[in-house]
C-alpha cells in the first residue's frame, strides 16, 4: 500500500531495495553495508548528482571536503584515508535516503520495517539467554563478521548479533523509542496486529538492552523514557521515573556519599548494582573503564589543543599516542565520538556535523511535519539524539549497521523536507 504514496513510481524499485535492506540490515555487517552501497551509486550516476542536493547535502559535502583536506595532512594518511570510510559513505548514505522518501508514509513505513528487523537482534539474544553455550560459536560466515558466542560472556552479559554489547545497545536504543510510539497506538494509521508485532519488538528489544551490561545504555533509556513521557504529557509518569532513578541513584551511590541507601540496595540485583556502582568506585573492578576513558579524554584534550583546525586524522588517535609514548590501557580510540571528530579532522569538522543536524532538526521539528507524520518525526528526533549522547562515553557508529540506522534516520527526515509537497511546512 505504500508505493501508492510515491509522487514519482520511477523510484519505485530504489524504493523497494531500500525496504528490504531496512528490514534485513541487521543481519550482517558487511553484505547489507555492500547492498546499500550499490543503492547509492545507482542513485548516484542513474539520477545524477543533483537529484541529491538539499540544504542539508550540501552541508555534507563541504563537511567531506574538509574531512579529505584533514587527511592530507594526518599524522598518517593511510590510516586517516581508511578513517573517511566512517563517514564519507554514510553522508552519501542520508543524501541517498533523502531523495528515496518523500512522503509521511514511506517514512512511517520505513521506520516500522526497522522495528521488525530488531525483533532478529532480541530473538536471537533471547536464544543465546536460553542455550547459554559460550564455548558454541555461531558460524559467522552467515550472518556476521563477528565470532558470536551463544551464551552470556564471562561478566554475565549479551551482545547478540553484534560484536560488542555496547553495538547492541545503542542500536536498541534507537530502536525502542520508535517501537513504543507504534505498540501504545500513536500511530493510527497501522493496523492493531502491527502494533502487536511492535510492543513484541519492544519487550525482546529492552530485555536485551538489560542484558547488554551498558551503563551508557541504561542510562539513556531512562533519559529517553522521560522525554518522551514528557512530549506525550504523561506528567504522573515523568514524576514516577524521576524517583525511580533518585531511588536507584541513592541505593547504588548513597552509602558511597554516606547517605545511606543499603536496605534498597539490598533490594535490587546485586549485578545491576555493582556494574552502577563501579562506575565511581575505584575498589571495584569495572572501575577500570571508567579510569581508562578518562585518562583517554585528557590526551585526546591535549591533541585537540595542539591541532584545533586540521586535527591528526581520522582513527590516528592510537597511533598518535603510540608515536608519542602515551598508555591508552588498551583503548583502541577516544570512547567520546566528539572528542574523535576534533581530534581527527579538526574542531571545524565538530561544528560543522553539530551545525548539520540542528539545522535538520529545527527545519523538521518546527513544521507541519509532526502532524503529518502522527508524531514519529518527534520520535525519531529523540532516537537520533539518544545515539548522539551516547558518544558522550563510547564511540559505537564504527560498526556498519549502527552507523547505517543513524544515517537512515536522518536521511529519511531530510527526505521529507526537500519533497515538493513538504516544500512550504519546511520552510524551503
Amino acid at each position: 500500500m505504500f508505493w501508492k504514496s510515491l509522487e514519482d513510481r520511477s523510484i519505485l524499485g530504489e524504493w523497494r531495495s531500500l525496504q528490504t535492506i531496512a528490514l534485513l540490515m541487521v543481519t550482517n555487517n558487511i553484505f547489507m553495508p555492500f547492498f546499500a552501497a550499490l543503492l547509492m551509486l545507482w542513485v548516484l550516476f542513474c539520477r545524477g548528482w543533483r537529484s541529491l542536493v538539499t540544504p542539508i547535502t550540501i552541508g555534507y559535502f563541504w563537511l567531506s571536503l574538509w574531512m579529505i583536506l584533514t587527511t592530507l595532512t594526518a599524522w598518517d594518511f593511510g590510516t586517516a584515508a581508511v578513517g573517511l570510510a566512517n563517514f564519507l559513505p554514510f553522508f552519501l548514505l542520508a543524501a541517498t535516503t533523502s531523495y528515496i522518501v518523500r512522503t509521511p508514509a514511506q517514512f512511517i513505513h520505513l521506520l516500522w520495517l526497522f522495528v521488525v528487523g530488531s525483533i532478529l537482534v532480541g530473538g536471537f539474544g533471547i536464544l543465546q539467554v536460553v542455550i547459554n553455550r559460550p564455548d558454541l560459536r555461531f558460524p559467522k560466515a552467515i550472518f556476521d563478521s563477528y565470532i558470536i558466542p551463544m551464551g552470556f560472556s564471562s561478566d554475565r552479559r549479551i551482545q547478540s548479533l553484534f560484536g560488542h554489547f555496547n553495538e547492541t545497545a545503542i542500536y536498541l536504543l534507537m530502536i525502542l523509542p520508535i517501537a513504543l510510539h507504534f505498540a501504545i497506538g500513536k500511530v493510527k494509521s497501522i493496523s492493531k496486529s502491527q502494533r502487536i508485532i511492535a510492543a513484541i519488538a519492544l519487550c525482546l528489544g529492552l530485555a536485551i538492552l538489560i542484558m547488554t551490561g551498558s551503563r551508557n545504555a541504561w542510562g539513556l533509556a531512562l533519559i529517553g523514557a522521560v522525554i518522551m513521557a514528557i512530549y506525550y504529557r504523561q506528567w504522573l509518569i515523568v514524576s514516577g521515573f524521576t524517583v525511580v532513578t533518585l531511588a536507584i541513584a541513592w541505593a547504588v551511590f548513597g552509602s558511597r556519599l554516606g547517605l545511606g541507601g543499603e536496605w534498597l540496595r539490598s533490594l535490587l540485583p546485586q549485578g545491576f548494582v555493582l556494574r552502577l556502582a563501579s562506575t565511581l568506585d575505584p575498589s571495584l573492578g569495572d572501575y577500570a573503564s571508567t579510569a581508562d576513558r578518562l585518562n583517554a579524554w585528557q590526551f585526546a584534550t591535549s591533541l585537540i589543543s595542539q591541532h584545533p583546525l586540521q586535527g591528526w586524522g581520522l582513527r590516528n588517535f592510537p597511533k598518535v599516542a603510540a608515536g608519542m609514548n602515551f598508555d591508552l590501557r588498551g583503548l583502541p580510540h577516544e570512547h567520546n565520538l566528539f572528542l574523535a571528530i576534533a581530534v581527527g579532522a579538526g574542531i571545524p569538522a565538530l561544528l560543522g556535523l553539530i551545525g548539520i543536524i540542528v539545522g535538520l532538526f529545527k527545519r523538521s521539528l518546527q513544521s507541519a511535519l509532526i502532524k503529518q507524520t502522527e508524531g514519529m518525526i518527534v520520535i525519531v528526533a529523540i532516537a537520533i539524539a539518544l545515539c548522539l549522547m551516547s558518544g558522550w562515553l563510547d564511540i559505537v557508529i564504527y560498526e556498519p549497521r549502527v552507523s547505517m540506522l543513524f544515517w537512515y534516520l536522518l536521511g529519511s527526515m531530510d527526505g521529507l523536507c526537500r519533497s515538493t509537497n513538504q516544500s512550504n511546512a519546511c520552510g524551503a
